[in-house]
């Protein structure tokens, strides 16, 4: 396999081409964030003498390990979706020098630039990395005819602790920050790879997503990006500025900083401790298993704040922020997003019986009053567990997803929205459609991440959502009536009834139904 050689403006890189798709890994778009770096905006790169290998991923930003404490079937499910070690890092190394990028563009193209899809991965603004396995861009580059950019950079409380009042004013969105500066780079340096900077498409899911919205509302980042896609995200608001100062006060009163140079000269571990033990004190997402679960309209616990110059307006608040206007939004949920949360519940299980699941869901009963009776009447062959999953999903993600859509629509040029309705036997049957299930599909990705099953089934959705999501990069649609006063949801995949079956494994009663509008 050749390598070939890229100037980008901190020197040369030494990328792979291995005839399908060049690939240049753990590319620097910004300074090391350590020492005096550390709470401050990104600063950039350092230049290079000679050529850099570019051949494997950067180091993923400092965070806590997801799966600790991990209860119920969550510890499993997360092993299934980052296979490599069960969390976002994937066993690889961590440290404050990660702004880092990764770029996959076909092999050979010399022609007219290609767009650019730009990735941002999930976990809130807490956990995540640019280098997980299921959003690799090698298959979808090729297929898609575009060049596929993942991005890391700084989160929790290195990317997002409000020291605004203590002399640092780029604290508070730090990590949002570090994406424009990504976005500032590819705007610069994509067309060396084959990219074209005119038509950089944003995509993120679940936190990723939240990210996409945010960058919707910040001036800087106006100019950076052409169309939008949310995936399961529903991201409305910043937070305010007294609710990030009064995160940052118990954070540092209970681990005992008194200054801005206290945290700045803190070891890595100790940072890390303290924002463990803030979080534990943070309402987690999901956490109304067993009654009526928070609707979200930002994320708890560390995440962008409203500030004067970088985040002036919630990107979709009571409208939509101008970043949107002129451009084009596609948005979507997947059909049983909460399942991934509720299955750190012990009682969440297949053998849910009616009554529990009707009294979870009878106690949710606002604001539009649908009942346990009112979801068995709809899927009447969808299971207990299942059915609860669907109705919180919709609470905190599809309603949500759907009102921004309203308000997008007023002001974008198009919008579109969609359903992944797919299941996995994964876990016997546990999950149906669940939270980031859907990212391998439209990567191409699904033989490698164990969580998607082995139904033959989902190579064909996956095919079906590459085109989409390639559709709307190249052409700003893609490929089906748009969200107007219709409110037209495309469907994805499959939901329960008689006429598919799962694979023997799967504990499921065996039984789902084609949906009009998928594979």
């Amino acid at each position: 396999m050749p390598y070939v050689h890229t100037s980008v403006d901190g020197g040369t890189l030494r990328g792979l081409d291995d005839t399908v798709v060049v690939s240049h890994l753990g590319v620097p778009y910004a300074a090391d964030t350590a020492g005096p770096n550390r709470f401050r905006a990104p600063r950039p790169v350092e230049p290079w003498n000679g050529v850099r290998d570019a051949l494997s991923f950067g180091p993923s930003a400092p965070q806590n390990n997801l799966r600790a404490g991990a209860s119920g079937a969550l510890g499993a499910l997360l092993t299934r979706l980052m296979p490599r070690a069960g969390s976002p890092v994937e066993g690889a190394g961590m440290n404050e020098d990660c702004l880092h990028l990764n770029v996959w563009a076909p092999s050979g193209r010399h022609d007219d630039p290609l767009p650019v899809l730009v990735w941002l991965h999930g976990g809130g603004f807490t956990f995540g990395s640019g280098n997980e396995m299921s959003f690799h861009g090698d298959v979808l580059a090729a297929a898609g005819d575009l060049v596929v950019v993942t991005v890391t950079h700084r989160l929790g409380l290195l990317g997002f602790l409000d020291l605004r009042e203590l002399g640092e004013p780029g604290s508070a969105n730090a990590g949002m920050l570090d994406l424009v500066a990504a976005l500032e780079w590819v705007q610069r340096n994509i067309r060396s790879f084959g990219g074209d900077p005119a038509r950089v498409t944003l995509c993120g899911q679940s936190g990723g997503s939240g990210k996409v919205a945010t960058l919707v509302g910040m001036p800087r980042a106006r100019g950076l990006f052409a169309r939008a896609i949310m995936m399961s995200g529903p991201f409305g608001r910043a937070h305010t500025a007294s609710d990030a100062a009064a995160l940052r006060a118990r954070l540092t009163e209970s681990a005992g900083f008194s200054s801005v140079d206290e945290l700045r000269a803190a070891p890595l571990e100790r940072l890390l401790q303290a924002q463990a033990s803030a979080l534990r004190n943070v309402a987690a997402l999901g956490g109304g298993t067993s009654g009526r679960p928070a609707v979200l309209d930002a994320t708890p616990g560390f995440g962008p704040a409203h500030d004067p110059e970088d985040l002036p307006l919630d990107p979709f608040g009571d409208a939509a922020a101008d970043g949107i206007r002129d451009k084009q939004l596609l948005i979507g949920w997947t059909t049983h997003e909460s399942t991934f949360l509720l299955a750190a519940d012990p009682a969440f299980t297949t053998e849910m019986t009616r009554e529990e699941a009707a009294h979870r869901i009878d106690a949710m009963a606002e604001p539009d009053g649908v009942s346990y009776a009112d979801l068995v009447a709809r899927f009447p062959d969808e299971p207990p567990h299942l059915l609860l999953g669907r109705r919180v999903s919709d609470l905190q993600f599809g309603g949500p997803s759907r009102r921004i859509a309203d308000l997008a629509a007023a002001a974008a040029v198009g919008v579109w929205a969609y359903e992944f309705r797919q299941p996995t036997e994964a876990l016997g049957g546990l999950l149906g459609a669940t939270h980031s299930l859907d990212i391998p599909y439209v990567f191409g990705t699904v033989d490698r991440i164990p969580l998607t099953g082995r139904s033959l089934e989902r190579h064909g959705v996956s095919r079906a959502m590459m085109r989409a999501w390639t559709s709307f990069v190249h052409q700003g649609d893609p490929g089906w009536e748009p969200w107007t006063r219709e409110r037209t949801v495309h469907a994805f995949g499959t939901s329960y009834g008689p006429d598919l079956r799962l694979p023997r494994e799967a504990v499921m009663n065996g039984r789902l139904e084609r949906c009009t509008g998928g594979s």
